[in-house]
């Protein structure tokens, strides 16, 4: 009886290996257009995750057509994908058939627990229908008078006293990595995480844990795709012990940091409710953080959609990772544009004076100018980039609006999508396509922006912003963007009253870390801007 379940998993095991490899030798994707492979081992995998691969990233935009077929690990064939058509049918009308990738959700799993970000269809919906309340625009109106608070403290605390003497060159990189990490943790679960003070750094042991997460697990990139295997062993106190076994330090730092922030904020949430229970805080009219009400929306919600403590926990860290990087990126970003463009500072400058110097909700997001000029960088240079991913989870097939010519020089109109494709959703080619945008795509243009919509426009994408594919669309697009954008107005508003910021001599490159941009200068990353205190 044994031998025979014996043979019966050898068969099994035998017939999926055969599988396995005739899906790498052999593959419907093979007519489709593509860089050639630069190994057998990696493909085109080391090109397009190299820092500083912005050539790659260029040519897979402009010399394939709106798909093209990638290589991966061992030849599996993948897709670039920012065709219009194409696009709205992963991520809108048939996004249950494409999803996140399993190495990602898990990923996200092993550094946060179940969470909006490792759960799909229906669990991924459910935590939407949570979450969404606490980035409406009604939940978003108390918290801009703290975004203003806390840029102040920082121009005060971390711009002013370097340039009190004169002007000086300042690396803003920390000081907005400070920033970002202090606007969401008033507004993300109502505490401060850095007094601001100079020369300091975030004593506070959660702040200090989510600063390192992400470079920690940025350097585990290799191995992700054996991360499914580690979530999927059976009990919690196994995987740690086969975790403490595996000889990376990357790893076992990694396990120390999601202890820390796991510990952190379920003793939040554990706080954040027995407030609100005992009726110390009440959640309708005082609690005007995330977290607070996250909490409400989950107990005013049906039991089916109820979140556990411990999804509730996950649910706060997850917040709080994704909204300090992401922001802290963009806002580098859009400070070193304005250092490279001193028409466009002096013309955003003029507007932000000519109103009041602490703006409400609606006076903020009514300043036409300021609205152009970010949507515009965010177009051109989104934070998350090159792009997201998902993964064919059925075989299906996939639609296209502009038919791409084959390898054997028929067109295809349509194309037919194995089962377990990665596919690549090119954030950027999306961005800076010449179809959508026009011949000027590529240029630096705040202007061809009037009320959210952009001139010369011409072809509709399902992004949820402004046209752009910055905050993806679909099922799983960013539930904070309006979040992101008010933090990212605020700060433009408090430093342009205060400071004129010009290039510096040195050469700041941008470099691609994991899946975000980073400022470096001689392969060390800093944002060193030349800051003067403005004359009134």
């Amino acid at each position: 009886m044994i031998s025979i379940a014996i043979i019966c998993a050898l068969l099994f095991a035998l017939v999926l290996g055969i599988r396995t490899l005739l899906r790498r030798v052999f593959s419907v994707l093979d007519n489709i257009p593509g860089p050639p492979r630069k190994s057998l081992l990696t493909g085109n995998l080391t090109q397009y995750y190299d820092p500083d691969g912005w050539t790659f990233q260029r040519e897979l935009e402009e010399n394939y057509g709106q798909v093209v077929k990638l290589h991966g690990l061992f030849g599996d064939r993948q897709l670039y994908v920012f065709d219009p058509v194409a696009l709205h049918s992963i991520l809108v009308k048939d996004q249950d058939l494409y999803e996140e990738m399993p190495d990602h959700m898990s990923m996200n799993s092993l550094l946060f627990g179940t969470s909006i970000g490792s759960t799909i269809r229906d669990e991924h919906r459910r935590f939407r229908k949570i979450m969404i309340p606490a980035f409406s625009t009604a939940s978003l109106r108390p918290m801009v008078p703290m975004f203003f608070e806390v840029a102040e403290k920082a121009r005060d605390g971390l711009i002013a006293p370097s340039v009190r003497a004169g002007p000086q060159t300042v690396d803003l990189l920390p000081v907005l990595g400070r920033l970002s990490l202090e606007l969401i943790g008033r507004t993300g679960i109502g505490s401060s995480l850095d007094s601001m003070e100079p020369g300091g750094a975030p004593t506070n042991r959660y702040a200090q844990a989510l600063r390192e997460l992400y470079p920690t697990a940025y350097k585990l990139s290799l191995f992700k795709p054996f991360l499914p295997l580690i979530v999927k062993m059976p009990f919690p106190s196994f995987r740690r012990f086969m975790i403490n076994l595996i000889p990376l330090t990357a790893l076992h730092r990694l396990r120390e940091l999601v202890d820390i922030t796991d510990a952190e904020a379920t003793q939040l949430v554990a706080d954040r409710k027995a407030a609100i229970q005992s009726g110390e805080l009440y959640a309708k009219e005082d609690a005007k953080d995330i977290m607070s009400l996250l909490i409400k929306s989950n107990t005013s919600s049906e039991d089916a959609m109820h979140l556990t403590d411990e999804e509730l926990v996950a649910s706060t860290s997850i917040i709080m990772f994704a909204a300090t990087d992401t922001t802290s990126s963009a806002l580098n970003r859009l400070f070193h544009i304005l250092a490279l463009h001193p028409e466009v500072q002096d013309k955003l400058r003029a507007e932000i004076l000519a109103a009041p110097e602490h703006l409400d909700h609606d006076a903020l997001v009514a300043l036409p100018y300021l609205d152009s000029f970010v949507r515009e960088v965010l177009r051109l240079f989104s934070p998350v980039t090159p792009g997201a991913f998902r993964q064919a989870y059925e075989d299906t097939v996939l639609p296209l609006s502009t038919p791409i010519v084959g390898v054997d020089g028929t067109p295809m109109e349509a194309i037919r999508v194995p089962k377990g494709t990665p596919i690549y959703i090119a954030i950027a080619a999306v961005n800076h396509s010449k179809q959508i945008w026009g011949p000027d795509a590529l240029e630096f243009k705040p202007e061809r922006w009037t009320r959210g919509k952009a001139e010369g426009a011409t072809t509709k994408t399902c992004g949820i912003y402004g046209n752009t594919m910055t905050f993806i669309g679909g099922g799983r697009s960013c539930i904070g963007f309006k979040f992101s954008q008010l933090e990212m107005k605020a700060v433009l508003c408090v430093f342009l009253r205060a400071f004129t910021f010009s290039a510096p001599d040195e050469g700041i490159k941008w470099r691609m870390i994991g899946m975000l941009q980073a400022p470096s200068v001689d392969g060390r990353s800093q944002l060193p801007i030349r800051v003067e205190r403005r004359k009134v």
